[in-house]
């Protein structure tokens, strides 16, 4: 008899226990976000991928309380503390229509050079507030690779030349948007080969002639003033040959190009661009 009673108190108490158990108030949870992995790093963009999901919530009480994820994407600057109220957001989407949500290959741009930055996935659903994943710690780099060599390259001469700095190749139509250069050749009685050049595309360059080309850095090209959009002409001879000229073109690359020599048949040049 005393075996069944405690039996039945026994029950009775895990029923209570659960019932006010059921309608106890439940903690709402935050997104889950991953610690973001890196793709790329230039000197000026930061290349990212991650992902963002729903919390694993123990009942569909704490699933409800959390609710869907309203906003997320990516918080950055330059301290360690961060946050969206007050650092860079680049704001990604709203409401998913699935989790997990997939971060890939996203470009944060017009970042400083050889900076450190803190960069996290963030995220808020409407029940759990701000969420942050672990913060990426990352420095932006302080000179390009340059993404095009060429040395004493020797290009048929034409009538008039087409040519992209930006992959140091000829262009075979004048209208192509990739142009950045026409160079044009003619003969003036008395005076000899004359060479024109003239920018097309928002390229950009300036004429410093007799520069030492070896020794002109990234950095140099970088702090050149007088960029523009011109017609640069030369009168070839031996004191003209080496010519330098810098430049920036539509894409935003910076380069130098050197006019070695002309002759009836041929240019030779040489060309390094950098990476923007």
């Amino acid at each position: 008899m005393k075996n069944g009673l405690f039996t039945w108190v026994a029950f009775i108490s895990t029923a209570l226990f659960q019932s006010c158990n059921l309608f106890a108030p439940v903690d709402p949870l935050p997104p889950v976000l991953s610690k973001l992995e890196v793709v790329d790093i230039k000197r000026t963009e930061i290349t990212v991928s991650g992902t963002i999901n729903n919390p694993g919530s123990k009942n569909d009480r704490q699933e409800k309380k959390s609710g869907v994820i309203k906003e997320y994407g990516l918080v950055y600057g330059t301290a360690s503390a961060l946050d969206v109220q007050k650092d860079k957001v680049i704001k990604l989407g709203e409401t998913p229509g699935q989790t997990p949500v997939l971060i890939q290959n996203q470009k944060i741009t017009g970042l400083m050079s050889d900076t450190r930055y803190y960069i996290a996935l963030y995220a808020r659903n409407e029940g759990g507030g701000m969420a942050y994943g672990e913060t990426l710690d990352i420095k932006t780099t302080l000179i390009p690779p340059a993404v095009v060599i060429r040395n004493s390259v020797k290009v048929a001469r034409t009538k008039a030349l087409w040519y992209d700095l930006d992959t140091g190749t000829v262009i075979t139509n004048a209208n192509d948007p990739k142009t950045d250069v026409t160079i044009d050749f003619f003969a003036i009685t008395g005076r000899g080969t004359v060479l024109e050049i003239n920018s097309a595309n928002k390229l950009q360059f300036a004429n410093l002639n007799l520069a030492d080309y070896d020794k002109l850095t990234y950095l140099d090209l970088v702090r050149v003033a007088n960029y523009g959009s011109m017609s640069i002409t030369y009168v070839f001879s031996d004191q003209t040959d080496n010519t330098v000229i810098a430049f920036k073109t539509g894409e935003g690359r910076f380069g130098k190009w050197r006019i070695e020599d002309v002759t009836a048949n041929d240019i030779t040049m040489s060309l390094i661009t950098y990476e923007n």
